[in-house]
Order: C-alpha cells, then sequence, then structure tokens
C-alpha cells in the first residue's frame, strides 16, 4: 500500500496545474461529491466490518477463513476508493476546482492584499504544499475506513487472546498512519522544503547553481536524517540491557559493521520483522518488531540481525540510492524524447483532436512508466539483494536458524509460504519457499557462490559509473531541470 500511496503523490506532483479538467458541475457541486466519497467510504467499510465480525462471533471456528475474507474485501473496498478519488481529481473537476478557486482565487484575500503579498505572481505556484491540500479527501477517507475496519481487527486478535485486550482505537488509527505512511513522508517534506524556499526567494534563478545546490543539499540531509524520522514517526526505543542486546552486540563486533543503536518497533505484538536504516553509521538503527522478539528464539534473532547486517555489509542502501538517480535521470532524458516527438508539428496536426486530453493525461504516462521501471528493473534487484543479505546471514551466523525464523516469521505474519501467482503482493522480496531453496541449493553447491556475488558486484558497479558519468556529463542546474521537467 505505502507504493500505491506514494505513486499517487507522484502522479499529483506531476500534473501541471493548469492542465487539471474542469468541473461538469457548478461549484458547490463538486465540494458535495468530494464530502460524498468520504462518507461512502465510512458507510461501506462500516457495513464490511459489521457483516464479518457477525459471523466471527457467531462461527469463531471459521476465523481464518472470514481474516481471509475481510482482507479480500478490505482490498476491494481500498481499489473502490482509489477509482472513485481518481474519478473526481480528472472526470469531476476536484483538481480544478481547488488549485483554481481555491488557491488561485483565495477568496480570503483581497485585490490588493494579494497584489502585496505575492507581487503579482501565480498565487498557485506560490502556496506551498498545494499537492497534500488534493490529497486530503483521499487521506481522510482512508482513515475513516480504518476506523471501521478496527472493529473486525479487534474481534479476530480477542478471539484467540482471552485474557489480552486488544489495543484502543486511537492507538489502532495511529499505528496504521504510521506505517502506511511512512513511505510517503520523506518526499513530501522534501517537495515542502523546495517550495517554501522558491516562495522565500522568488527571484532566484532556477536554472542557476545555487537552487540546484541548495536541493542537493536538502535531498542529502533528508537521506542522513531519514533514520531520526523513523525513530520519531514510529516511536522506536532502545532495546533494553540484556543477554539479547548483548548477544546482538557481539555480533555486530564480530562481523564488524558501525551502527548507532539497537532499537526495538513497538507494534502492540501485531508485525514480526526487521529492518535497517542509515546511510552512516552515526545515524544507523537496527529495528526489531517486539513480536519478532517474543516469538523468535535468541538464534533465528541473531540470524534476523545477520540478514540486516548483511545489507550494510554488502552496500545495498547506496546501491539503491544510485539506481534510483540513475534510473530517474534516463527517464528524464527518455521522456524529454517523447515530448520532442508529440510537439513535432506534423504529429500534433494529426492528433489535434486529442491534444487537450493528452496535456492532461500526461502525468498518467509518467507514473505508469515510473511504476512498471520499477516494478520490474527495482524488483529484480531489490529481490538480488535479499538473497544476497540471506547468504550473509546463513554463511555469518546460522544457515538452519535463518531459515527457521524466515518459516516463523511467515507463520506470525500470516503469509503463504508460496504465493505463486500473487507476484505484485512480494515485488519486492522473493516468496518464502524461494528464499529457504535459494539457501538450501547455495548450501548444498557452495561453489555457485562466488557467481552469485559477482553478479550484483557487476550490477552495482554499472550504476555507481554511470551515474558518475551522467554527473560529470551534466551540470548540476541540468540534472534538476531534466529531473523536474520529468
Amino acid at each position: 500500500m505505502p507504493f500505491i500511496y506514494l505513486l499517487l503523490f507522484a502522479l499529483i506532483c506531476l500534473q501541471p496545474g493548469p492542465s487539471w479538467p474542469a468541473p461538469p458541475l457548478e461549484s458547490p457541486g463538486c465540494e458535495i461529491l468530494v464530502v460524498t466519497m468520504m462518507l461512502t467510504s465510512w458507510l461501506t467499510a462500516g457495513l464490511i466490518a459489521k457483516a464479518i465480525c457477525w459471523q466471527m462471533v457467531r462461527h469463531p471456528e471459521q476465523r481464518s477463513s472470514l481474516v481471509r475474507r475481510y482482507a479480500r474485501w478490505r482490498r476491494y473496498h481500498f481499489i473502490s476508493l482509489l477509482v472513485a478519488y481518481m474519478a473526481l481529481l480528472y472526470l469531476l473537476g476536484w483538481g480544478s476546482v481547488l488549485t483554481e478557486t481555491w488557491i488561485n482565487g483565495t477568496p480570503w484575500l483581497t485585490d490588493l492584499e494579494k497584489q502585496q503579498l505575492f507581487e503579482g505572481r501565480d498565487v498557485a505556484l506560490t502556496i506551498p504544499g498545494k499537492e497534500i491540500s488534493l490529497l486530503v479527501p483521499f487521506l481522510v477517507a482512508l482513515v475513516l475506513s480504518w476506523e471501521r475496519f478496527y472493529l473486525v481487527e479487534k474481534t479476530a486478535y480477542e478471539l484467540v487472546h482471552d485474557a489480552d485486550r486488544y489495543l484502543s482505537r486511537r492507538t489502532y488509527l495511529v499505528l496504521q498512519i504510521r506505517h502506511q505512511m511512512l513511505l510517503v513522508m520523506p518526499p513530501i517534506l522534501l517537495l515542502l522544503l523546495q517550495q517554501i524556499l522558491f516562495t522565500l526567494f522568488p527571484n532566484w534563478n532556477r536554472d542557476s547553481y545555487l537552487p540546484a545546490l541548495i536541493a542537493t543539499a536538502l535531498m542529502g540531509a533528508t537521506f542522513v536524517s531519514m533514520p531520526i524520522l523513523l525513530r520519531l514517526l514510529l516511536g522506536l526505543k532502545p532495546l533494553p540491557p540484556g543477554p539479547l542486546r548483548d548477544r546482538l552486540e557481539n555480533t555486530a563486533r564480530r562481523l564488524g559493521i558501525g551502527y548507532s543503536n539497537v532499537l526495538v518497533w513497538n507494534t502492540r505484538n501485531l508485525l514480526a520483522n526487521a529492518l535497517v536504516t542509515g546511510f552512516v553509521p552515526w545515524v544507523r538503527y537496527i529495528v526489531l518488531t517486539d513480536r519478532l522478539i517474543e516469538e523468535l528464539t535468541p538464534d533465528e534473532i541473531e540470524a534476523v540481525f545477520g540478514h540486516e547486517v548483511g545489507h550494510i555489509k554488502h552496500h545495498h542502501l547506496f546501491f539503491y540510492l544510485a539506481f534510483f538517480v540513475t534510473s530517474y535521470i534516463f527517464l528524464g532524458m527518455f521522456w524529454e524524447v517523447v515530448k520532442w516527438w508529440i510537439t513535432q508539428e506534423e504529429v500534433r496536426s494529426s492528433v489535434s483532436d486529442i491534444w487537450e486530453m493528452l496535456k492532461t493525461l500526461s502525468s498518467f504516462g509518467k507514473v505508469g512508466l515510473l511504476a512498471s521501471y520499477t516494478m520490474l528493473a527495482f524488483g529484480f534487484i531489490s529481490r538480488r539483494c535479499e538473497q544476497q543479505a540471506d547468504l550473509f546471514s546463513a554463511g555469518t551466523v546460522s544457515s538452519d536458524a535463518f531459515i527457521s525464523a524466515l518459516e516463523k516469521v511467515a507463520y506470525i505474519n500470516g503469509i503463504p509460504r508460496d504465493r505463486a501467482g500473487n507476484w505484485l503482493l512480494s515485488w519486492q522480496h522473493p516468496t518464502i519457499a524461494q528464499r529457504v531453496h535459494f539457501l538450501e541449493e547455495m548450501r548444498d553447491h557452495p561453489t555457485r557462490i562466488p557467481g552469485f556475488h559477482r553478479g550484483i558486484f557487476l550490477m552495482q558497479w554499472v550504476f555507481y559509473v554511470t551515474l558518475a558519468y551522467l554527473l560529470w556529463s551534466f551540470s548540476l542546474p541540468d540534472v534538476w531541470k531534466l529531473l523536474a521537467e520529468f
């Protein structure tokens, strides 16, 4: 889900402000439709939740099948909400109403106040965060649906935990917002910072080095400080002193990695997971969830810890960064070629009837290009890096313990061992069955391991060298202009 939110945010950011389709209804018709969408989301989520809870209470022996049915209907609800929101944006004029009436119009200001405050500039380009305001109806509808779905989560949990009460509704919503919106926060903050700077300093020449240097510094600061943001958003706490912490610290020293702290993510026993975040050792955290610590043995926890250390030792975070920067520069160059071809007079005249629609829907083409490339290319690279981290844990900690940890984490989180036919659900990770089979194959045929590592090493250096060449060939303002125009 977070990946979809990120794509939706990109879709809105890539849409030129003046090209939002005009509403077919007079205002306040569009606003009424927005409120209707939010209420409908809340009501339909409530109906689904009530129906599932009623069946679960009457037939507790069918809990597992009902939970699967609930997950399916929740997915249908999300897709319906997404379709309704896109219809509001592109067919019913929500983007145009908000951009032109509420922002360009700024009804709360007089013409004289607007002239004095904005010095004749386009207000839509002056108010920072207008893209976020376009997302508000979707986000509100989403949170309202979570408020209803809480009933199912609570009922399902308490059916198998007689002596344990489920977390409160407020805590559940906070956890959902933290977990679901985590991926979207860094780009939103970057966009806001950039827009605030250009609002405060409107006379900057955007083709000069100063804005490019500031944008680069902002991005670098964001990546370096992202672990701190993650710690604040998720409420991460240090792993308490004790045998487990001593064991993990000894493992880290033995493997020779630098990190800032081992943190615990309190998910109220909802998730069993681990992750590593941070490009530099002094703000690098290795994160374990509370349920992972509770359910796994010390050997299995150490093996999972070794997997996260593997990502650090093989420099996967830097590889991912080089991949995305290089790829987006190439995608920007490709899009410039597409724009050049479409704007040729003979091509433009042949599609004159649909020219306006092409301009409006250009953001769909960009997002489609981004999504398909990311899922195919980055999905391939990410799955190979996960296998490399698996190998590192198996080779430096324990192969049997890590395989056992994989199987147990899949069971705890309700992940099917073999998700054949559901590639979209695991595009960044191989299935549990594939990961176990890979480790067993490498254990039985150790001569294949060096070749596997060489393949990933070559991929890394192809991107490093290509990125260095692009940065050497283009000036920094040209690179940022290319990315901005994409």
